[in-house]
């Protein structure tokens, strides 16, 4: 896993480099598909959605189901001295982008700037204490004036916030966009696997778009594959940093494996095999509850758009998630895509009725 994803151009580390916020994620949907494209058979959706499936064409689906998109900003006007304002595609703490990097994608190519922000020396009475808004942040692009920003830069473009992947110690790795990258990659890497050997199921993985937003990207795959199980994949809070409450979060750490959960809305019956099988092979895992609501993941749009499947969550710990600084560890990875890939080749077509 550490060459799969060291911070080079290995495809995961590709995936990661690539510009795909909420909405606009056809360079990195692209991208998976390619990647798909060396084993699998791949198809496109009406809204960007990247399909690729192994296995017995005729036979019953897993779905295996990462989101591809990732926060980012769009630009929703340009003032008269050349900076540009900026509202969030996807939730955003605006306390974390302050001074931070960006890559504003326009016609004519990406370009740099940096989130700026009233200085603290001028700040006044609370304003020193009590966060800082989205509508308090702008874009600095470097422009004399705004004639010459909007020459640029148009109203509706996009940027995509902080850096690209950094190797950190050990195995644990830093990026803007490992929320859900992580998850799109371990559902391509899966299918890899599966493709590898002799699934006696249809296995069907996807870089889903949208999630971020609308989720409008979820349902529609869901509804054209019709799975009889789904897995989700996404990120899940680390609890292994300060002022976590683990009995919110769960007691997850980095390096701790995929988090199985179990909770209301999803299948026990897929959650117990996965438990099983991560116990038959070794592979480190850990469990969160669900108590219900929305899980603010693709399970809830999946459920929404196929009631009768059966529905599983692994989970992926992350530190600073949705932040332009997220952190991972390699072999949560490793783990994530190794345990899809046994209950992909686990599954037949009468465990799945």
């Amino acid at each position: 896993v550490i060459a799969c994803c060291s911070p080079d151009n290995t495809p995961s580390i590709r995936l990661l480099e690539a510009h795909g916020p909420s909405g606009r994620e056809h360079e990195a949907a692209d991208l998976w598909a390619e990647l798909a494209g060396e084993f699998a058979t791949v198809e496109r959706d009406r809204i960007g959605n990247a399909i690729a499936s192994v296995g017995p064409a005729d036979a019953p689906a897993v779905l295996l189901l990462g989101h591809i998109d990732q926060i980012g900003l769009i630009v929703t006007h340009i003032e008269d001295d050349g900076v540009l304002r900026v509202r969030g595609l996807g939730g955003w703490d605006p306390r974390v982008l302050v001074g931070q990097p960006v890559s504003i994608r326009t016609r004519t190519g990406d370009i740099p700037g940096v989130i700026g922000s009233v200085p603290i020396h001028l700040q006044k009475g609370d304003e020193r204490t009590s966060g800082t808004e989205m509508k308090a942040l702008w874009i600095d692009i470097g422009a004399k004036d705004g004639d010459e920003a909007r020459g640029i830069v148009r109203i509706g473009d996009d940027a995509i916030v902080g850096h690209g992947p950094v190797a950190l110690m050990g195995t644990r790795l830093t990026s803007r966009a490992l929320d859900d990258r992580v998850g799109a990659w371990a559902a391509l890497e899966a299918l890899r696997r599966v493709a590898a050997g002799s699934p006696q199921v249809r296995v069907v993985a996807t870089g889903c778009v949208l999630e971020e937003t609308l989720g409008d990207g979820a349902r529609l795959v869901t509804d054209h594959v019709q799975p009889a199980v789904s897995i989700v994949i996404d990120v899940t809070h680390a609890a292994d940093v300060p002022s976590i409450e683990k009995g919110q979060t769960g007691p997850q750490r980095l390096g701790s494996g995929p988090v199985i959960t179990r909770g209301l809305g999803l299948d026990e019956g897929v959650a117990a095999r996965l438990i099983e099988l991560a116990e038959q092979h070794g592979i480190a895992h850990g469990m969160e509850a669900m108590p219900g609501g929305s899980t603010h993941t693709d399970i809830d749009n999946t459920l929404n758009a196929v009631r009768s499947l059966r529905a599983a969550l692994l989970g992926i710990p992350l530190r600073h998630m949705h932040s332009p600084a997220e952190v991972c560890d390699l072999a949560d990875l490793e783990g994530t895509a190794a345990l899809m890939a046994a209950y992909c080749l686990d599954a037949t077509p009468a465990s799945l009725a």
